[in-house]
Parts: structure tokens; C-alpha cells; sequence
């Protein structure tokens, strides 16, 4: 599928649904080399617990969030990481210019689930700040297995959809409407996660 097709499904599909899953909007060899970079940052202990909430409102709840985290700098020097905004910039311009989103910017950031650790059902857009407009996630578990869990769970008016966190496929939704968990994982998971605003 030619990077326009795929736009334009990702496009009907959230048009039609408010979510789609799509396997290859990014290049392997980019999601091999953010893997490689995200368990670099893991051994150096770069990692930091994840917080719920924004602002002075921002806290750390185990009970809800056990993921780790490290953000992203927008203006990275590091090529794969350059790499992926360039794929993500080149999405969202096609967005913006079919559906007039007016979105201008975008914050990710690494995420590892170790063995046992989740987040409970939530929105991704806080009360005090509507400025995310599409919550967008990219797997990187080249060996995850069923039975590995971290399944990442979207509830629907009418149901749940259950999205394995396999390698290469990227989840993106409107995240002001979706409620979302990420069951236990069993395993580590990793990902870049993060919004278009």
C-alpha cells in the first residue's frame, strides 16, 4: 500500500470508527533502531516512573499507572527518532490538508511495561487542557507472543476491541472520545506513544 493509501484508510477509518490499527505506517528498520535506542535508555536507568495528570495536578498512582517512561525531544539529533517524526509530520500534514484538523504539534514518548505492571482504563486528554487531538501508539515487540498480555483494550459505545502490541502495527484514535487501558503484562512491552495536537 503506497503511503497515500494508507493515509486515506487511517483517514476513513477514524472518520468511520474514531480508531484504527495499520501495520507499516512505519519503516522496520526506524522501529528496530527506536527499540534499540528505548533499551539503551532502560539500561542507563533514563527511564522515570510515569505520572497521571498534568501540571500542578500531576502525581504518581501505581494503583493506575506502572508503566516508565522517557519523553522525546522534538528537536532530536538521534536519526531514528528524527526518522519516526518525519513519518509521523508527513501523516498528519496529509491529515490536516484532507480534514482540516489544524494540528501543529505533537509530544512521545518511549514507554516500557515491565513484568506485571499496567494502566487502568482512562481518557487521554485532561480536563484543564483540550489540546490533544489523536492519541497515536507504535509497537515495538518483535517477539511478543499471545499470552504475553499488554493487550491494549479500547472501549467503545458497544465494545471492546482488544489490540495485541505486536511490532510495526500503530494504534491512533481521537482521545477525547476513547476510554483505554493496557491489561498486565506478562512480559516487557515497549512502544512510542504519544499525541497530535
Amino acid at each position: 500500500m503506497t503511503p497515500v493509501a494508507t493515509y486515506e484508510h487511517i483517514i476513513d477509518e477514524l472518520a468511520t470508527k474514531d480508531y484504527v490499527v495499520v501495520d507499516g505506517l512505519i519503516e522496520p528498520k526506524i522501529l528496530f533502531e527506536l527499540k534499540t535506542e528505548l533499551l539503551k535508555k532502560h539500561t542507563e536507568e533514563e527511564l522515570k516512573r510515569a505520572e497521571i495528570g498534568n501540571g500542578a495536578n500531576s502525581s504518581i498512582n501505581d494503583l493506575i499507572r506502572s508503566d516508565k517512561i522517557s519523553w522525546i525531544d522534538t528537536n532530536s539529533k538521534v536519526p531514528c527518532e528524527q526518522a519516526y517524526y518525519q513519518a509521523v509530520h508527513a501523516f498528519y500534514s496529509y491529515l490536516n490538508r484532507a480534514c482540516f484538523t489544524g494540528i501543529s504539534d505533537f509530544e512521545f514518548h518511549y514507554a516500557c511495561y515491565e513484568k506485571s505492571t499496567f494502566y487502568q482504563k482512562h481518557i487521554d486528554r485532561f480536563k484543564n487542557d483540550s489540546n490533544r487531538k489523536f492519541s497515536f501508539i507504535t509497537y515495538l515487540n518483535d517477539t511478543w507472543q499471545q499470552g504475553d498480555g499488554g493487550e491494549l483494550k479500547l472501549h467503545l459505545d458497544d465494545e471492546v476491541i482488544e489490540v495485541e502490541p505486536i511490532f510495526g502495527k500503530t494504534v491512533i484514535f481521537k482521545s477525547h472520545l476513547i476510554e483505554h487501558e493496557v491489561v498486565e503484562n506478562h512480559k516487557q512491552r515497549f512502544s512510542v506513544t504519544g499525541w497530535l495536537k
